[in-house]
């Protein structure tokens, strides 16, 4: 879709982080737009006037969408939306940042998306491919908006994708993309879980290689013509293929039949890390990175913030910040990935539910943790569902419930805070909510 074609006004909608980055673009290039939001008053109003005085800032407008040439829509819009509906049907063309970008680049493009991990694994998928001497532009749903990223010499980019984003994806038609796993999450949002995994699968459209989870049950519909490789917990049977071994009472990751490292190597902790790992270096085969740069990198990465970071001993206790763990899905891998069985674990829970099913964490809590914090907007809802099979205790916010934590810590334990929930209730995002987080255990036992 060639956006500097069309004749008549283009309508950006939805003006944050993402609604920006289109103005900004629509700017370089000297395209005429509009803008609609949601909000009366959007916080990046003055931004926008002072980056186009001359374009219109109007609230949501049926009448206004069905008379523009196209319409950018916003992750943060809902495609179901009415307003958005209502254009659709009269024809109007709707894009988003993403599908703009593929279709705006020539260099090879890198797709990741998953309920859980995308973003460690688009960073090490970075590093990577940096350390192995390319010129790497990362972005997309992390850090950079991909068309922020157009003014600089990149060989090649690595996007992370929500489901958000691809809704309005036509054919990504990447050279690489992956699906890293998935579990229901955004249910306030789409339908059902099948909606929600539909929505991921439309990374593969077009792609030269899919990098998938063998351990994920649904079908991508990938194309005949796409080179497939998986990576998977098993050990890999085919020798392009990725998995897990367990050697001698080590966790090895393999490549066929190949060791190429083992979990205990890594600064990045739990299993499900090695997962992500794994899923990086099946992206990275695809450029043919030295193997040595590559593993190397990945014993090296010592992963982003609130995502299974590793705190430090406080009370003798091992303190985990996974702030990122917005879903149920998300929390046990966490767990999973974490337990020990000789060490008691605490897992703090709570905030916005999103319309998750947390029902999906019982097996997992009573096989790996000792008692439920919870706190927050949906801190009933949770416990409804888990108190039959661990101890849990509620409390009205985090700061309390740290408190509560801090009376029954003990040596050897380890304290996991993976939320399961939106922050919203009592933050302005995860990041937010990880540094309370941190900042609270710190006045606790400091």
């Amino acid at each position: 879709m060639k956006i500097e074609k069309e004749e008549k006004l283009s309508v950006i909608v939805g003006l944050g982080k993402t609604g920006m980055s289109c103005a900004r673009y629509f700017v370089r290039k000297g395209i005429p737009f509009a803008v609609q939001d949601s909000n009366v008053a959007p916080t990046r109003a003055a931004e926008l006037r002072d980056l186009a005085p001359q374009a219109s800032l109007s609230l949501l407008n049926s009448e206004a969408l069905c008379k523009a040439g196209v319409i950018v829509l916003s992750p943060g819009v809902p495609l179901a939306t009415r307003e958005i509906q209502t254009a659709q049907a009269a024809g109007i063309p709707i894009t988003g940042d993403i599908n703009m970008f593929l279709h705006l680049v020539d260099q090879p493009i890198v797709a990741i998306t998953g309920s859980n991990g995308k973003s460690t694994v688009t960073a090490l998928v970075g590093e990577i491919l940096t350390n192995g001497g390319l010129a790497v532009g990362v972005g997309g749903n992390i850090g950079t908006p991909c068309l922020d990223l157009l003014d600089k010499r990149f060989e090649v980019f690595v996007l992370e994708l929500s489901s958000y984003q691809l809704e309005v994806v036509e054919a990504a038609g990447c050279k690489v993309a992956a699906v890293l796993n998935l579990s229901p999450d955004h249910l306030d949002r789409y339908e059902s879980a099948e909606a929600y995994y539909t929505a991921k699968a439309r990374i593969y459209k077009g792609a030269q290689v899919a990098i998938v989870n063998r351990q994920v049950n649904f079908d991508f519909k990938i194309a005949a013509d796409t080179k497939v490789v998986s990576f998977g917990e098993d050990s890999p049977v085919h020798p392009d293929d990725y998995g897990l071994r367990v050697n001698g009472g080590r966790t090895a990751l393999m490549r066929g039949q190949k060791e190429l490292l083992t979990l205990d190597q890594m600064q990045l902790k739990g299993r499900h890390n090695a997962m992500n790992a794994l899923a990086a270096l099946a992206i990275c085969d695809q450029f043919a990175i030295n193997p040595v740069t590559a593993i190397n990198t990945v014993i090296a990465y010592a992963g982003l913030p609130h995502r299974s970071e590793f705190m430090g001993i406080f009370g003798g206790a091992e303190f985990v910040n996974d702030s990122k763990a917005t879903n149920p899905g998300a929390t046990s891998a966490a767990v999973q990935g974490l337990a020990q069985p000789d060490r008691p674990m605490l897992l703090i829970l709570g905030g916005e539910s999103k319309g998750a099913d947390f029902s999906a964490l019982q097996m997992v809590v009573k096989a790996h943790v000792a008692k439920v914090f919870l706190y927050g907007a949906d801190s009933s809802l949770i416990k409804n569902a888990l108190a039959e099979f661990v101890a849990c205790e509620e409390f009205d916010t985090l700061a309390n419930a740290i408190q509560g934590i801090a009376t029954e810590v003990a040596p050897n334990s380890i304290v996991l805070f993976a939320p399961a929930c939106a922050s919203f209730d009592q933050f302005d995002n995860f990041e937010h909510r990880g540094r309370e987080f941190k900042r609270l255990v710190m006045e606790a036992f400091l």
